[in-house]
């Protein structure tokens, strides 16, 4: 069977509806088993043989779509981008950036609670995270969230690389403790048994985290983040980076667009190809400073509590 580039099962209203109320939704069966057949080895390559694609030293596990060809057909090709806008009601869905999740097989390294709203340069709601299991996942080792977390209006100081080397703006607050949220039953705790080409979509605003991983197997998941309709630059200096990005070409209030910012689907049928998108990026490292940086980076953020997920 070839890849589909349209969901397997049609986005229906209830989920819309079930995104709409909790701030997350399960999509079953966004892509078929030749995905995963494709994407799986790859990621296997990168996480568990730790082998070196040219990915960035600091982040080794993010814009795989630059240097992986099977994380770029991914991007371009699959359903997810229509799969997104069907969901949270956008008649565009544009490329943001695409990063891998994994955890070891019996590991107890945990997910802070949070959620990444002000780690993005941007303002509007329609930037979720597209959090896509190449392993079969259990609620042991799903993500986790708090359902109707995304109505609360607080904007919390992030973990990012940038924040970190700040002082905290009075007008930000730390993340709540989720676990002290337990004991208030009028909260919902959603977790997930995921099969491989099921998809989570994650409203940005929504508090999530992610408990060990009890299973024999190592637990993968790709990440993507996609713009919506309503999404505008609004750039701050504790937000991520974005490789390639000049903060001066992010003129605030302008929807994103242009050659790193694809549009990978619309209401109306336009899309981008991938000629213009990098295969690479605007600089090289020496390869001993890169072995330096790997040693200590390496998968990390993958696999820690402080920004895996």
């Amino acid at each position: 069977m070839p890849l589909n580039t349209s969901p397997l099962r049609p986005i229906s209203d209830d989920d819309r509806a079930t995104y709409a109320r909790d701030g997350v939704v399960c999509l079953r069966q966004v892509l078929n088993r030749e995905w995963i057949d494709l994407l799986l080895p790859a990621a296997r390559r990168l996480v568990v043989d730790k082998e070196d694609f040219g990915l960035l030293p600091t982040y080794p596990g993010r814009y795989m779509s630059r240097k992986i060809s099977e994380f770029r057909k991914l991007v371009f090709e699959s359903p997810m981008a229509e799969a997104f806008a069907r969901t949270v009601g956008s008649k565009i869905a544009r490329f943001f950036f695409d990063e891998i999740f994994a955890k070891a097989p019996r590991s107890s390294d945990k997910t802070i609670w949070h959620n990444d709203r002000m780690g993005w340069p941007v303002v509007g709601s329609m930037v979720p995270s597209l959090w896509l299991p190449l392993t079969p996942v259990t609620k042991a080792n799903s993500l986790e969230c708090i359902a109707e977390s995304q109505h609360d209006d607080a904007k919390y100081w992030l973990f990012s690389p940038n924040a970190r080397k700040m002082i905290k703006p009075p007008d930000r607050v730390p993340h709540p403790d989720g676990e002290a949220l337990r004991k208030d039953p009028t909260k919902r705790f959603l977790t997930w048994d995921m099969a491989p080409g099921d998809m989570l979509v994650v409203h940005p605003w929504t508090l999530h985290y992610s408990a060990g991983n009890p299973s024999d197997d190592w637990r993968i998941a790709v990440s993507v983040r996609l713009f919506g309709d309503d999404i505008r630059w609004a750039p701050r200096p504790d937000c991520v980076n974005l490789a390639g990005v000049s903060w001066d070409e992010l003129l605030e209030g302008e929807p994103p667009e242009g050659p790193l910012f694809p549009l990978l689907w619309s209401e109306d049928g336009r899309r981008d190809g991938d000629a213009n998108f990098p295969r690479g990026f605007a600089t090289t490292w020496s390869k001993a400073r890169k072995s330096d940086v790997n040693e200590y980076k390496l998968f990390t953020r993958m696999s820690e509590g402080k920004a895996a997920e």
